[in-house]
């Protein structure tokens, strides 16, 4: 496996992690399927996801 094959993996890994840490699912119960049709919406209408960001933030401040 070359350098840029590891680099290229570990960047995938941090992507996948932050869009998992931002949005209020549960990662050991959503599927490879589901999580590439989400990517997929989420592509298609950028507004929907930066909403649930947003609401994510919110909820996340107002339990802390």
């Amino acid at each position: 496996m070359t350098m840029d094959s590891i680099a290229h993996l570990r960047a995938t890994r941090r992507y996948v992690t932050s869009m998992l840490l931002n949005l209020p699912i549960q990662s050991t119960e959503t599927s490879i399927a589901t999580f590439l049709v989400m990517l997929d919406h989420f592509s298609a209408y950028p507004d929907e996801y930066l909403e649930l960001l947003n609401d994510n933030e919110i909820t996340t401040r107002k339990t802390s």
